[in-house]
């Protein structure tokens, strides 16, 4: 299985998981888990349940059955959102779509499902204060307007740039005054920036 089915697997898990819990005040067990997405093997579904308690998205009491806390499930003014790789703030490399961990954020940033993060590389955006090694929050969508920074895609390749449309062209702005605009005919446009964390 690929790693990429392997995140999507994961992911449903913690849905199904978050779900159970919310309509019942209690945690699934792990054959109503394998049931409800499909896994076909109890082993597995271990194994995705101790992936999710290694990001920090439960915790599981050993020798318990339904014995699935979720890390948070106590704070609903929260959401838990993916780390889903590496975005350039530089010269265009590959966003590694691969799901790191979750990371609990404040329930106004919106909806969890629409909502994910990347982890920045590179200095283009520095005077926009997005500096090497932050984590941006995204929100999911296809369209942006002048002025907002993009996870911008083209070229099988994705950067975060402040994106606008000039003249039929779409120009991808660096904030960083020795850098120069990308121009380009068209990308398809991943999603907006709309805050980030940085740990100092």
């Amino acid at each position: 299985m690929s790693m990429s089915k392997i995140d999507e697997k994961i992911k449903r898990v913690l849905e199904y998981t978050e779900d159970y819990i919310n309509d019942n005040g209690f945690p699934p067990s792990v054959r109503e888990i394998c049931s409800a997405v499909g896994i076909k093997s109890t082993a597995t579904c271990h194994y995705y349940l101790k992936k999710l308690e290694e990001m920090g998205a439960i915790t599981i009491k050993d020798n318990k059955k339904r014995a699935i806390i979720l890390n948070g499930a106590q704070k609903p003014d929260v959401i838990n959102v993916p780390l889903i790789g590496t975005i350039t703030a530089g010269t265009p490399i590959f966003a590694y779509e691969n799901l790191e961990e979750y990371c609990p954020l404040p329930k106004e940033f919106g909806d969890e499902k629409e909502i994910f993060m990347l982890r920045v590389k590179g200095d283009s955006m520095i005077e926009a204060g997005i500096f090497d090694g932050d984590k941006v929050i995204v929100k999911k969508q296809s369209v942006c307007n002048n002025g907002e920074i993009a996870i911008a895609y083209f070229d099988e390749c994705a950067t975060v740039k402040r994106f606008y449309k000039k003249d039929g062209h779409i120009v991808l702005h660096p904030e960083n005054q020795t850098m120069s605009d990308i121009i380009l005919p068209d990308v398809t446009i991943l999603g907006t920036v709309i805050g980030l964390i940085r740990r100092y």
